[in-house]
C-alpha cells in the first residue's frame, strides 16, 4: 500500500518554471501528448488498484487514469521536473488531490524509491533512449510491480528522426570524421527496436506482452525552424551536439547539417518522424 511521502515539495528555480513552460506551450502538443496519449487510447491502462506512473508530462494521462479508476485505487506520480510535476498536481482534478492522487519528484536513472511488489500497475512514458542502461528501469518496473501486475510502457523507437540523421550522416561522411560517424551510429542504435524490446520484456518475466507502434510527423518550414523549435532544442538537440564535438567545431558541423538541409529540400517542407511505441505485459507469478 502506498504511503504518503515525507519529502518536502522543492520550488522549482526561475529557469525550471521557464522551461516548463516552454514545454507545456510548445513541445508537449507537437510531440509530448501524442506519446502520452497511446498509454489510454481507446480506453486502454489499468482501472483500478495501486498505480505508479512514471512521466507525469503535464497532468493529462494522470486525470484520465483517475476519472475511471475507482474510488480505492490511487496513483503516486513520479517525474524527475519539479516544474512538470507542479503543473501536472494543478492539472489534477481537485476531488482527487491527496485522497488518489500522489506527486513525488525523483529521477529514472536511479533506483525506484519504492518497496517489491508495491504497485498493481506501472504506467511509464520514458525515452528509453536517453537512458545508459534502458534494461535496469525495465527491471526496476518489475521489481515494484506485484505478481501479475500490468506494465504499460510508451517510448519512441527506432527509426525516429532518420530523416535529419540521414543527412547528418551524409554530412559527417563528407567531413571523413569516423569520430562522430560512430557516435551517430550509436545515438541511431540507442532508439529500442520495437520487437527486440518485446522479447527483452518477455527473457524478464513479463507475461502476454504486446506492442503497438504508430508514427508522428512534425512539419518544420526550413532548417533554421527545425533547428530553434523547441520541441528539438529542448529534446534531441543537445545530443545531437554533443556528436559534434565542441565548440567551434560544433557550429561548423551543424552549420554544414542545416545548408544541407536547405540545399536538400529547398522550398519544400522538412517533415521528421518519431516513431512511438506502447507496450503492455504482465508480470509472472513468482
Amino acid at each position: 500500500m502506498m504511503e504518503p511521502t515525507s519529502e518536502k515539495p522543492v520550488h522549482p528555480t526561475t529557469d525550471q518554471e521557464r522551461r516548463a513552460r516552454v514545454i507545456e506551450s510548445e513541445v508537449y502538443p507537437l510531440l509530448g501528448d501524442r506519446l502520452a496519449d497511446l498509454l489510454t487510447r481507446g480506453g486502454g491502462g489499468p482501472r483500478g488498484g495501486d498505480v505508479l506512473q512514471i512521466g507525469c508530462g503535464l497532468g493529462t494521462t494522470t486525470s484520465h487514469l483517475l476519472q475511471r479508476m475507482d474510488g480505492g485505487s490511487r496513483i503516486m506520480v513520479v517525474e524527475a521536473s519539479e516544474a512538470l510535476l507542479d503543473r501536472a498536481r494543478f492539472k489534477v482534478p481537485a476531488e482527487f488531490q491527496d485522497r488518489q492522487a500522489r506527486f513525488r519528484a525523483a529521477s529514472v536513472h536511479a533506483a525506484l524509491p519504492f518497496p517489491d511488489a508495491e504497485f498493481d500497475a506501472v504506467v511509464a512514458n520514458v525515452p528509453l533512449s536517453d537512458l545508459p542502461d534502458p534494461g535496469v528501469l525495465l527491471a526496476e518496473f518489475k521489481r515494484v510491480l506485484k505478481p501479475k501486475g500490468t506494465l504499460h510502457l510508451a517510448t519512441a523507437l527506432e527509426g525516429s528522426w532518420r530523416e535529419f540523421l540521414d543527412i547528418y550522416s551524409d554530412v559527417l561522411h563528407r567531413l571523413r570524421n569516423q569520430a562522430m560517424i560512430d557516435a551517430l551510429l550509436a545515438y541511431a542504435r540507442s532508439f529500442p527496436d520495437a520487437e527486440l524490446l518485446a522479447c527483452q520484456l518477455e527473457t524478464m518475466g513479463f507475461a502476454k506482452v504486446a506492442v503497438e507502434t504508430s508514427r508522428v510527423e512534425l512539419v518544420f518550414r526550413s532548417a533554421r525552424e527545425f533547428f530553434y523549435s523547441p520541441v528539438i532544442e529542448l529534446g534531441p538537440l543537445p545530443r545531437w551536439k554533443a556528436i559534434a564535438g565542441k565548440g567551434a567545431a560544433m557550429q561548423d558541423v551543424l552549420f554544414a547539417v542545416k545548408e544541407a538541409i536547405d540545399v536538400y529540400f529547398g522550398e519544400r517542407a522538412f517533415a521528421v518522424g518519431v516513431y512511438a511505441g506502447h507496450f503492455t505485459g504482465v508480470k509472472s507469478e513468482e
